[in-house]
């Protein structure tokens, strides 16, 4: 790991980053404090808003950490030095899986803290389980973004690819949730996004079931962070 890399890519996406993890706290404690727990926190906090705005940022920086450098042309001044380009990658990913921590970190945090305070009835590892759930679901498209990333040398086909698929995993998402309130046709919908992996219904009855899929979204990420990288490390670059 290159760490005058990540010191760069970390000042470049601060703003982004900060803007997004205070937003996703602000809105988690207001409705636990709100003790909206039934109504809202599951069904429209984790089972959308978290998700569609940890997307934005995934988007956003997941693009700009590899092809948007080679794009722009920075790449080439980052390879003047003796780095592999392996470790680049490894650097970036590292960067973008950690934040993603330190977000839900936070969240984990927030929940607790707020649940405690307006004692809105949630068990802590119930939202614990909820934060990780949602932090597995950004990490798979994080990992999409980056193979998007790693694969492509301009920063529009990037984000038509990977950019795009997470955009319709979310918009998936949204139409099936209709589902949960008398739209049956739309069941058959939500099984057509990686977001339905996030079982948040079964989380919150203290189910068994959600694990599992947490596995496969795990697999996604593995997956496709190793693309990301294999194709960074050997395709031409216009240096």
């Amino acid at each position: 790991m290159s760490f005058p890399l990540l010191k760069q890519t970390f000042k470049a996406n601060f703003a982004v980053w900060s803007l997004v993890t205070l937003v996703m706290n602000a809105i988690l404690a207001q409705l636990i404090l709100m003790k909206q727990t039934a109504t809202m926190v599951g069904p429209m906090y984790y089972g959308m808003l978290a998700s569609t705005i940890i997307a934005l940022f995934v988007v956003i920086c997941g693009d700009k950490v590899l092809v948007g450098q080679v794009d722009q042309g920075s790449m080439a001044y980052i390879l003047t030095a003796p780095i592999k380009r392996t470790t680049v990658a490894l650097t970036q990913m590292g960067y973008l899986i950690g934040s993603l921590i330190v977000t839900f970190g936070l969240m984990v945090g927030t929940s607790l803290l707020a649940n405690n305070i307006a004692d809105a009835g949630f068990k802590s590892q119930v939202l614990i389980d909820l934060n990780l759930g949602a932090f597995m679901v950004a990490l798979a498209f994080a990992g999409i973004v980056f193979a998007a990333s790693g694969i492509f040398n301009l920063s529009k086909f990037a984000l038509g690819t990977g950019g795009l698929l997470v955009i319709l995993f979310i918009l998936l998402a949204i139409i099936g949730s209709f589902a949960d309130y008398g739209v049956k046709a739309l069941d058959t919908v939500q099984d057509l996004t990686i977001v339905s992996l996030f079982d948040y219904k079964n989380i919150m009855i203290e189910g068994s079931q959600w694990l599992p899929k947490l596995a496969v979204l795990g697999g996604i990420a593995v997956a496709t962070f190793g693309v990301g990288t294999a194709f960074f490390a050997k395709k031409d670059l216009p240096l």
